[in-house]
């Protein structure tokens, strides 16, 4: 029946996207179970990801989990039937990729060690520009930054995947801001406006040259 026929594509989905779904999933049901808050104010053992933790949140939180994993079976089934119909329109999509990540994020929460992140998981240093026309303190994004030298020796993987997961939804693709890649501008985390700063070097041609041989041109 019906309900049988969607259950099991709900379970294929789950399968198939299982690299984010299950840290996402887990890292929402926490979130909403302690109230909403921020993950760097989650019981310390829950932020730090402790194993036994985590296998106690899966158990309790069991439901919860399973919950926001069919919103967003749900979400998918529903965007990729509009897509369908552009298509059939000859139309394309395109998307937008933000450079930066929020730090109340489960991509943060998952890989820590991907981000200049302090012993108590606490932004170091984020993301801004500098004092310019627009602006007389610059702007003070406060994002996450990316430790780069990490991402390289995984060979970009995180960033990979992110995109690869990104082009299932959109047939075009821009990435926001383009010129983070060549240098950023690095704010201490201590600072409440972008006036003190530096300018970091990104990854480059480096980066591109992975995406190249992972996605083609």
């Amino acid at each position: 029946d019906t309900s049988t026929s969607l259950r099991g594509d709900c379970d294929s989905f789950c399968a198939e996207n299982a690299l984010w779904l299950d840290d996402y999933t887990l890292f929402m049901a926490i979130k909403e179970s302690l109230g909403g808050g921020s993950w760097d104010g989650w019981p310390e053992q829950l932020r730090k990801r402790d194993p036994a933790a985590l296998d106690l949140a899966r158990k309790t939180l069991a439901s919860s989990i399973s919950r926001f994993a069919f919103y967003q079976f749900a979400f998918f089934r529903q965007w990729n039937s509009l897509r369908g119909y552009a298509h059939q329109k000859g139309l394309q999509i395109l998307g937008d990729i933000p450079i930066f990540v929020a730090n109340d994020c489960s991509d943060v929460w998952a890989h820590p060690d991907l981000f200049f992140l302090d012993v108590d998981l606490k932004p170091t240093v984020v993301a801004g520009v500098p004092p310019d026309y627009f602006s007389p303190t610059g702007q003070l994004w406060g994002n996450p930054l990316y430790r780069w030298e990490e991402h390289k020796s995984t060979g970009y993987k995180w960033w990979l995947e992110r995109l690869h997961a990104t082009l299932k939804l959109v047939d075009i693709l821009r990435i926001d801001h383009f010129r983070g890649f060549a240098g950023y501008w690095e704010i201490p985390a201590d600072k409440s406006t972008a006036e003190v700063g530096r300018w970091a070097p990104g990854p480059g041609a480096d980066f591109f040259n992975a995406v190249r041989t992972s996605l083609g041109d």
